[in-house]
């Protein structure tokens, strides 16, 4: 057998194979990700704030499974509806949830999930870790305020 004849017989064998590759690449392409967009924060004052009107939304996730809204304990289901009352007459809807440390990742998604679902326009921050310390150690008076957040560029 000459080396065109074996060639002549595969040609198809392999176009054929290169058809289904191509299909299968085509048909089996995972859905885009999707996820909660979580913004870093950082502290910084601004000298130039222009909206700092004081009425600061925290909203706790406590470790023994509790939910606060600025110190005041909240049931989960009814969450959403009291950030949306809260929220309904404001011009800057800003949210900071505040994870303490250990509790389950799912009860945090849920909640970002459930907050994002609430208010349309509604800017979320998550304080943890030293800025969640800065804001939530009991003092006499905070050195920082919401003010002295830092938001990403392009995002508020």
């Amino acid at each position: 057998m000459d080396l065109s004849r074996v060639r002549s017989l595969l040609a198809p064998s392999f176009a054929a194979l290169l058809v289904l590759l191509t299909l299968c690449i085509f048909a089996v392409q995972s859905p885009p990700s999707m996820g909660n967009k979580i913004l870093l924060l950082r502290l910084h004052h601004h000298k130039d704030q222009f909206t700092c009107d004081g009425r600061w939304e925290f909203v706790q996730l406590l470790a023994d499974g509790t939910t606060k809204i600025n110190e005041e304990q909240v049931r989960e289901e009814d969450l959403a509806l009291l950030v949306n009352s809260i929220m309904e007459s404001r011009a800057e809807r800003v949210v900071y949830v505040v994870p303490s440390p250990g509790i389950p990742y799912s009860r945090f998604v849920e909640t970002l999930s459930t907050l994002r679902k609430t208010v349309p326009d509604l800017h979320i921050g998550v304080l943890s870790g030293e800025v969640r310390d800065a804001y939530m150690k009991p003092s006499l008076h905070r050195l920082y305020l919401p003010c002295d957040i830092d938001w990403p560029a392009k995002e508020f």
